[in-house]
């Protein structure tokens, strides 16, 4: 017979292993690591994982967990770096003058219920590298002490989707984030003047954050959508070179595009400036921009003509120009270059002419909406052959890319 006692590490992660931990755990006294990550246990938590004085590395995450767990269940973890129980329904209740025996590297509690407090025992916590907190139902303003302990080691924070408030620290310069994401708050007041050169993405939206947009160049990935920035994008947008994804809609951003030379956000895939209050034409350097695969400007009070270097966007699978003061016919290159569309959104607008025939050759077209403009003529009969408009696998139409990449 095994003897479980001298059993040093156990990984059975991603299975269909079913059951209770206590039956399973109760002779694995000397574990060191423990991964049963996506499973389907259930049940409680056993206290008796507090006396695993051993353990480092603890990995639960996606399994179906429920119950309480309380400052019993790490009593004796000193030596504890990991602890993941993501994705269960959990109650963490520890009481706020709690001091923890461990000093962890990673902490993931997302899904679990942990507020409505802030968890006041964090602040002891030295070495954290890697703070996942989202949906963990926490509420009330950060504790001013939370920014500190965060400048010194912390790379990867998320505490997204809960109710949390206050103001962010003025710059994150000497931090070593590398992404921050801090969407479905409560925050508020102007964004951060400075972030280190090693973040990479960045998630404010959906909170109350006002004022301008500033410039990060190295930042990768920005959603700022559903806040309410003000202002208008000054020419300084041209020189974020590792720009990736923009996402600024639903705010109160004015004025024009600035004119961007052909060596500037060459890495730009994503943009999405739509429901804010810009104006002018769409500028012609739109064309420089290679690599787009969405172009989302519906709701503003764009005019003039779509810019015809457009058509050098071949990547492009979204197109949104509804909503806007635009003129001018149907182009006849849309349906000869931009063969990778899969939405051409056109509604509300103030084009005119025939509808060509040539937009059958978007054969990966799934929405076409031409609505309130001034068409005439006939429908073309070759529409009816894009088969692809039968797809019951719609192409992303909410533009929710945001949850793709983070």
């Amino acid at each position: 017979m095994v003897d479980l006692r001298r059993l040093k590490e156990l990984h059975m992660l991603d299975n269909q292993l079913t059951g209770n931990l206590s039956d399973l755990l109760e002779q694995m006294t000397n574990l060191i690591i423990l991964d049963l990550e996506y499973n389907l246990f259930n049940g409680s938590m056993p206290s008796s994982v507090g006396k695993f004085s051993n353990l480092t590395e603890l990995y639960l995450r996606g399994n179906s967990l429920g119950g309480v767990i309380s400052e019993v269940h790490f009593e004796n973890l000193t030596r504890l770096q990991v602890l993941d129980l993501s994705y269960n329904p959990i109650t963490i209740s520890i009481g706020q003058s709690w001091v923890p025996p461990f000093q962890l590297r990673l902490l993931d509690l997302t899904n679990c219920q942990l507020g409505p407090q802030f968890p006041e025992w964090l602040q002891f916590q030295t070495q954290i590298e890697e703070l996942f907190l989202k949906d963990c139902k926490i509420a009330g303003t950060m504790p001013a002490w939370f920014w500190n302990i965060s400048s010194s080691t912390i790379t990867e924070l998320d505490l997204s989707n809960n109710q949390i408030g206050g103001k962010l620290p003025s710059s994150f310069k000497f931090t070593k984030l590398e992404m921050l994401y801090l969407y479905s708050n409560r925050f508020e007041g102007p964004l951060p003047t400075m972030l280190p050169s090693t973040l990479y993405g960045l998630s404010l939206s959906n909170n109350s954050f006002t004022g301008q947009l500033l410039i990060w160049p190295h930042v990768k990935f920005v959603f700022i959508s559903d806040n309410m920035l003000d202002g208008g994008l000054s020419s300084s947008i041209c020189q974020w070179t590792f720009l990736e994804y923009l996402d600024l809609s639903n705010n109160k951003l004015l004025g024009e595009i600035p004119y961007c030379p052909e060596e500037s956000l060459q890495n730009l895939r994503f943009l999405n400036l739509g429901n804010n209050h810009f104006s002018g034409e769409i500028p012609h350097t739109i064309g420089f921009l290679s690599e787009l695969q969405l172009l989302q400007l519906k709701n503003n009070s764009f005019s003039g003509e779509v810019p015809l270097s457009l058509k050098n966007c071949t990547e492009l699978q979204f197109l949104d120009l509804a909503q806007n003061n635009l003129v001018g016919s149907i182009t006849l290159w849309m349906g000869e270059n931009l063969q990778q569309l899969k939405v051409l959104r056109l509604r509300s607008n103030m084009f005119f002419g025939v509808i060509p025939w040539q937009l059958a050759r978007f054969e990966q077209l799934q929405i076409l909406d031409l609505a309130n403009n001034n068409f005439s003529g006939s429908i073309p009969h070759n529409i009816g052959n894009l088969n692809t408009m039968r797809s019951t696998t719609l192409y992303n139409e909410s533009c929710d890319y945001e949850s793709d990449v983070l």
